[in-house]
């Protein structure tokens, strides 16, 4: 098997909001890095003041900061790592700051289509969900290294 570098592509399944086509290493990276920027981190931080997250972000949805992937995913991978990795430690500092019953209760009705299950849901879920989120995909960039065409 050969190896992919991180703008070279291979198809994998996409959410189904997003236009069709292949994403590479690049542009999950990428996409990984704005979400939680732009939506983990904020609505989290919201949640432990003790808002419902509304208006942390435009949208739990990830299709509003699509363009802003595309262009992070021009950048070094590194620059890419660190930026998640500063976001992943400020989580972690939020969700240190909570207590066991705020952390679980159900507050927020951001995530409230079908597809996430009944809202509201809580900052445990919240940081969840991200988890669940960066395990997809990891998984995506995991096929692309893995599997790539020889």
């Amino acid at each position: 098997m050969g190896y992919l570098g991180p703008t070279e592509t291979l198809s994998h399944d996409q959410p189904d909001f997003y236009a069709p086509g292949e994403w590479n290493v690049a542009m999950n990276l990428a996409h990984l890095v704005v979400y939680e920027e732009r939506i983990a981190v904020p609505v989290l931080e919201a949640l432990v003041t003790g808002s419902d997250g509304v208006g942390a972000t435009p949208s739990s949805r990830e299709d509003w900061f699509f363009n802003d992937a595309v262009a992070l995913s021009r950048d070094e991978v590194g620059v890419m790592v660190e930026r998640l990795r500063k976001a992943r430690v400020r989580q972690i500092e939020i969700v240190e700051a909570y207590d066991a019953e705020r952390f679980n209760g159900a507050v927020t009705p951001l995530w409230s289509s079908g597809r996430h299950g009944a809202a509201p849901h809580s900052a445990g879920w919240v940081a969840t969900k991200t988890f669940q989120h960066t395990w997809e995909h990891g998984n995506a960039i995991l096929r692309l290294v893995l599997f790539a065409p020889t």
